[in-house]
């Protein structure tokens, strides 16, 4: 009974562990994507964005690693492998959940971070700095909104109080009537970007929580079944293979 036991974890460690193995892609595959789409607005994010895709990228490559030591345990019902692969996977565990936890801390954040950053910049709109320039065109043309609160943030910067004229992405228009349309408040977007930009950075921060959390729940299991096998294994031949 207990060798049918045994042989029964034996193949569901080495399934959990190809799963893993997936899961240590998917975690890279989410890291990467959410680094690409955050680099296209690099100056309007604070640093600390950037650490959680670059975490799990680096994530992903050791679970991809580990992953073939827990298959050689499992596979070959080695007491030291699984045991090593079981600290290796505790170590990881708790980083992961600390991670979790920083990561969901700055989603609530997010906002904030994200309003004090597009402040920073708004000076620099225009002459001052064309790669500003063009990514708050970019940023109020895909978000559709304005200014960091609403429109009227703009009008300091620019030196527009009495004309209320705003930069022309502030507005919805046809791309070849440039020269004959004219971006006040009262056409402008009605939000302000530090709500449309930072909800979206949101949602890319929220998708490394969630995989995150899927990961620890995998590693739990993982590590549950590689400890369990080891001690069966160790009882079964008396000694260290």
């Amino acid at each position: 009974m207990l060798s049918k036991i045994f042989t029964t974890v034996k193949y569901t460690l080495v399934t959990v562990n190809f799963l893993f193995l997936i899961t240590g892609i998917i975690i890279l595959a989410v890291g990467g994507s959410v680094q690409a789409a955050y680099n296209n607005y690099h100056e309007f994010l604070s640093e600390r964005f950037f650490s959680l895709p670059a975490f799990c990228i680096a994530t992903g490559i050791i679970i991809f690693l580990i992953s073939f030591s827990g298959f050689y345990g499992a596979f070959m019902e080695n007491y030291l492998m699984n045991m090593a692969f079981a600290g290796a996977m505790i170590l990881m565990f708790v980083f992961q959940l600390s991670a979790c936890i920083a990561g969901y801390a700055l989603k609530s954040n997010t906002v904030a971070l994200v309003q004090k950053q597009l402040l920073s910049t708004m000076e620099l709109y225009g002459p001052a700095s064309l790669e500003i320039t063009k990514l708050w065109d970019e940023v109020q043309g895909d978000f559709e909104c304005c200014g960091v609160v609403n429109s009227s943030d703009w009008l300091a910067p620019l030196g527009t109080l009495e004309s209320r004229g705003l930069p022309v992405s502030c507005c919805s228009h046809i791309y070849g009537t440039i020269q004959l349309f004219n971006c006040t408040t009262v056409e402008a977007y009605p939000t302000g970007c530090a709500e449309a930009f930072g909800n979206w950075v949101q949602s890319h921060a929220a998708a490394i929580g969630a995989a995150g959390i899927f990961l620890v729940l995998m590693q739990a299991l993982a590590v549950a079944g590689a400890v369990w096998m080891a001690k069966i294994s160790r009882e079964e031949r008396g000694a260290y293979p």
